[in-house]
């Protein structure tokens, strides 16, 4: 027996391109509630906060070491660029580097935190920090939380939309 007309590829095809899309969906929900927690958890604010413009910069650094292997000797290198920017407000790098990314047709979809501005996002997720001041301030899990309330329907989700 024959099935005539039966394009597998094109409706697994379409199959795997709606639940990347379902997924991307509820993603999309994830992301907006880690922002919104985020927000929710962030309460102190700077009272003196600096503000400057954002660029990258890098230095040479040389010198001459007093002690050790290298002494008396000129010491000399180039440092890597670095994003020296500050923002007016304590939360924005870090809400606005909160992402979905995916690659389409790969079936990968993740949510991010972090990059090259916000660099700290792990440490405020995962294991808290101490301002300059001293204080710690204990970690804000608004990646997880949201996360593992989600988890329960997320393949649900994914299969019907």
């Amino acid at each position: 027996m024959r099935i005539g007309s039966w394009n597998a590829k094109e409706i697994i095809g379409t199959t795997l391109q709606k639940c990347e899309d379902n997924a991307n969906s509820a993603l999309d929900v994830l992301v907006y509630q880690a922002r919104r927690k985020l927000m929710e958890d962030i309460l102190w604010k700077p009272p003196n906060q600096v503000v400057r413009k954002g660029g990258f910069g890098s230095a040479d650094v040389s010198f001459v070491p007093r002690t050790g292997r290298n002494k008396g000797l000129t010491v000399s290198f180039h440092t890597d660029k670095r994003w020296y920017g500050r923002r007016s407000e304590q939360f924005d790098q870090l809400f606005n580097s909160i992402r979905r990314v995916n690659r389409p047709g790969s079936g990968r979809v993740r949510v991010y935190a972090g990059n090259f501005k916000a660099y700290w996002a792990s440490m405020v997720e995962k294991t808290g920090y101490r301002d300059r001041g001293g204080k710690f301030h204990p970690p804000m899990h608004f990646l997880q939380a949201p996360f593992n309330e989600m988890k329960a329907n997320i393949i649900s989700k994914i299969q019907n939309g």
